[in-house]
């Protein structure tokens, strides 16, 4: 039985894609884009919060430092033990659920401390969606369209979360409270579990892997996994390219207004063409390496991403700087679909899928997440920001030079045994 294109087949084709196929890759790109969503709506609404609340910059650090870091230990924890399950669609709905409820009672929150313990529920919740949801949709899909499908659900999520969600959060805020913009964020969350409970179907594992499953404990899991030379790999690539990618969103504002000379407003006006920009970048990223193979594609993605900092480090106030940011600045978060489903999902069974890919995001989020960034703050404070963005270019190369040791698995599909 192959892990990929269990059902599509057989349906009827809509532009291409199985019906159920579509339905699916429709539904994941809300509910990513909605949980996701839930999770950003602190820093969207965070000047009214803090006020409201009397919340320090320092507190505010707390929430989000606990927020992350309960994401990735459930990633890293949770996905391992729900995936040993095999009921994908039960666990998924049902960390929706705790994430939209949790968001909710954020908006009911008197105090900085109440405010903390439910933003790290709501990220607890949230560390083993991605890997369950994408485990889910590599096996739906067909061949062809496995890193097409994993880049139109990031693109959607794009949009909904870092697009659309913070006009839509703060238009509410701004016309009644910030408590009315978490709860929004919260309901959203709760309907899209709503239409999982109805659209989604089991999808159990072969008798043969099943068996495996259960007779395999975890740490003999995670021991099979650290012999992929693939899942190794993905785990170091995963933590450069996150290294990277927030470098890139914490000082990319800064940078521009200090170092590039630019007034508040300028510096943010290049920061949103590049979000723009970003939604595209997921769809165009891994449909490359549909063409030229995963391997080649992940060195080229970082290649490019290495030169942009080095353009900035280099010629801060230049205008060659400003479009090279702007162009490419969506590529890491794209090409962290590689580490986290696409590579992974064509070097394993698929029942080990969800397992992998919440290791990789869990280390990726804890290292390039939480920890990397309290490093790159001592290293802008004692060097400036030009160092540290300079930083985020060796990261990106190194990501390049390691991607040549991947072993390319565009067309492989592994079985369920």
């Amino acid at each position: 039985m192959n892990t990929l294109n269990t059902n599509s087949n057989n349906e009827k084709k809509i532009f291409g894609w199985g019906r159920y196929e579509l339905s699916l890759l429709i539904l994941f790109a809300f509910v990513w884009g909605f949980i996701f969503l839930d999770r950003l709506v602190m820093s969207f609404l965070a000047p009214l919060v803090m006020e409201d609340l009397g919340i320090t910059d320092p507190q505010f650090g707390l929430i989000n430092t606990f927020t992350t870091g309960c994401y990735a230990i459930a990633a890293i924890v949770l996905s391992p033990i729900l995936e040993s399950t095999g009921k994908r669609k039960k666990w998924l709905v049902l960390l929706c659920l705790g994430a939209g409820v949790f968001a909710c009672l954020s908006a009911a929150t008197q105090n900085v401390w109440q405010l903390l313990a439910t933003r790290a529920a709501v990220g607890f919740f949230e560390g083993p969606v991605a890997p369950l949801m994408f485990a889910m949709l590599i096996k739906e899909s067909s061949p062809a369209k496995v890193a097409l499908n994993t880049g139109l659900v990031a693109s959607g999520t794009n949009f909904i979360s870092l697009s659309l969600g913070p006009v839509m959060v703060t238009q509410i805020a701004a016309v009644s409270n910030w408590r009315m913009g978490f709860l929004v964020a919260g309901v959203a969350s709760i309907l899209v579990f709503l239409v999982l409970t109805k659209v989604l179907r089991e999808v159990p594992f072969s008798q043969e892997a099943a068996e495996k499953e259960k007779k395999e404990s975890m740490w003999s899991m995670i021991g099979k996994l650290m012999k992929n030379r693939n899942v190794v790999l993905s785990f170091i690539l995963g933590v450069l390219c996150m290294c990277g990618y927030w470098t890139l969103m914490l000082y990319a504002t800064l940078f521009f207004s200090t170092v590039g000379g630019r007034d508040i407003t300028s510096a943010g006006a290049i920061v949103s063409l590049m979000g723009v920009l970003a939604i595209f970048s997921p769809i165009i990223v891994p449909k490359v390496s549909d063409f030229i193979g995963r391997k080649p594609a992940v060195v080229l993605w970082f290649a490019l991403c290495a030169v942009m900092p080095f353009v900035m480090f280099g010629t801060p106030s230049s205008t060659a700087a400003i479009v090279i940011y702007a162009l490419t600045g969506g590529i890491p978060g794209a090409a962290f679909l590689f580490f986290q489903t696409i590579i992974p999902g064509e070097s394993l069974p698929n029942y080990m899928l969800g397992t992998a890919s919440g290791l990789i995001v869990g280390v990726a989020e804890i290292v390039g997440g939480s920890a990397w960034p309290a490093i790159a703050g001592i290293i802008a404070g004692n060097n400036g920001y030009p160092a540290v963005i300079f930083v985020a270019g060796v990261a990106f190369a190194a990501a390049a030079v390691l991607g040549l040791f991947l072993k390319e698995t565009k067309g492989k599909n592994k079985s369920e045994s």
